[in-house]
């Protein structure tokens, strides 16, 4: 009996340590790519996607046994030794697992969903276009700006028909405020939802922004366009441009529409 105490205690002793540096591992993971401690491809592919399931299921695996041996040595040994913390070390593993497991399915499930594709705009006929230096600063290895040559990669369909049907509420911003107010709040917008302005230009009404994710540091870039309606009123749209990556997860329709609800908000439009 004296050696199913001593590997009890070595499991739960395990699964606390899993508990605690599992979390560890992935908040490691999306702030050292954040950071510039290392590539993304590293922080998202080597150390999330490719080692954190293993990690995860080693959590869950030995909370598990953890547990069962808890349960066992209470009811066939009769000890008396293990105290909550044992336990808690137990499920706080398998929360840890099955919970790592479970958000790991659900993101899978919503890339399923939606089609493949990083940049979204609310004028698919004529979007809004980045400067050059924009461009430049993006870097080689980035991703395309040329909306009309883009394509879903699985079905092979135009990006403008794509978007479309996965995102139809990404609309221009029809509001009736004169195109110099539309532009300015829309300026104003941008920085109240932390986007960081590197041009802006009152003369053409148009400015340009990147919104930086705490987790890895992906950057994606927006450009804000404000047009002027010959019977009164302006058109505001945005466009916004994952730098790497093929599928955002709806994160840059997510923002326009962030985006638009706010800016209407701020001009008092229904």
């Amino acid at each position: 009996m004296g050696i199913l105490l001593t590997i009890r205690a070595i499991v739960i002793w395990l699964a606390g340590l899993a508990a605690i540096l599992v979390p560890v591992w992935f908040a490691a993971a999306g702030l050292g790519s954040r950071f510039g401690l290392w590539d993304w491809r590293f922080g998202l592919g080597t150390m999330t996607r490719e080692i954190g399931p293993n990690l995860l299921f080693a959590a869950l695996g030995l909370g598990a046994l953890a547990l069962v041996l808890l349960i066992a040595t209470a009811i066939f040994v009769k000890d008396r030794r293990a105290g909550a913390g044992s336990w808690v070390a137990a499920l706080a593993a398998i929360a840890v697992g099955a919970g790592g497991l479970w958000y790991a399915a659900s993101v899978a499930a919503r890339a399923a969903e939606i089609p493949p594709i990083h940049d979204i705009s609310t004028d698919t006929a004529n979007p809004p276009q980045f400067t050059a230096s924009l461009v430049i600063r993006r870097g080689a290895d980035a991703n395309s700006v040329d909306y009309a040559a883009k394509t879903d990669p699985r079905s092979g369909r135009p990006l403008p028909e794509v978007q479309a049907e996965a995102y139809p509420d990404i609309q221009p911003i029809a509001v009736s405020a004169e195109p110099l107010a539309a532009y300015q709040a829309a300026l104003r917008v941008a920085r109240e939802l932390g986007w960081t302005v590197s041009t802006e230009s009152e003369r053409e009404l148009m400015f340009e922004a990147t919104a930086t994710t705490f987790w890895y540091g992906f950057r994606d870039d927006i450009v804000v366009r404000v047009t002027a309606l010959a019977d009164g009123g302006a058109v505001v749209d945005a466009r916004s441009v994952s730098r790497v990556g093929v599928s955002d997860l709806g994160a840059n329709a997510a923002r326009l529409r962030t985006f638009s609800d706010r800016l209407r908000d701020r001009l008092g439009e229904d």
